[in-house]
């Protein structure tokens, strides 16, 4: 399920559950400020993953319509989080950028690389559930909504994903004699 990168809204984690059961509450939205014009309006594409408990959510919409994938916990095996980090493409939009204004020495190639840079590290974060089948949320800085990206916020999210679901087998386990 990897596509363009959202935007992270909100993102909710705890190790005690909120007042609607949930242990994970994370939104995004499509970039850009068309995008976020269309969600003050409701119709903007969407993403949202919520676990509980017993199970994890993936809703995504779009202006076509919307995906609710329900997946109890028991049908998890792993979850992932991945940073990435555009440099590769940084550098070589600045050269590009600083070649055609080399009468300036370079300045704007530099500040247009490191904008790129800023704006496009990417954070995704995931599970894999028995059938092997992946599900990834992949998510952009958000500048109008000033939610920035954690790698180790991920990390904490994935480790209570995984233990909720191991938590789950150990219970589901009959104990040995």
């Amino acid at each position: 399920m990897s596509a363009a990168a959202f935007v992270i809204k909100s993102w909710k984690v705890s190790r005690q559950p909120e007042l609607n059961q949930n242990y994970i509450e994370i939104s995004g939205r499509a970039a850009g400020i068309f995008a976020w014009t269309l969600n003050s309006l409701g119709i903007s594409p969407t993403v949202r993953l919520l676990v509980r408990e017993d199970r994890v959510t993936l809703q995504k919409g779009s202006l076509e319509g919307t995906l609710n994938l329900i997946t109890p916990l028991d049908n998890l095996c792993s979850t992932f989080y991945a940073f990435r980090r555009p440099w590769k493409e940084a550098v070589v939009l600045g050269i590009v950028v600083g070649a055609i204004t080399f009468y300036l020495f370079a300045i704007p190639g530099i500040l247009v690389a490191l904008l790129y840079y800023a704006l496009n590290k990417t954070l995704s974060i995931g599970f894999t559930d028995i059938g092997g089948r992946i599900y990834e949320i992949p998510f952009k800085r958000s500048v109008i909504e000033g939610k920035n990206l954690d790698e180790g916020e991920a990390a904490q999210t994935c480790e209570l994903m995984q233990s909720l679901v191991d938590a789950r087998r150990e219970r589901a386990l009959p104990m040995p004699r």
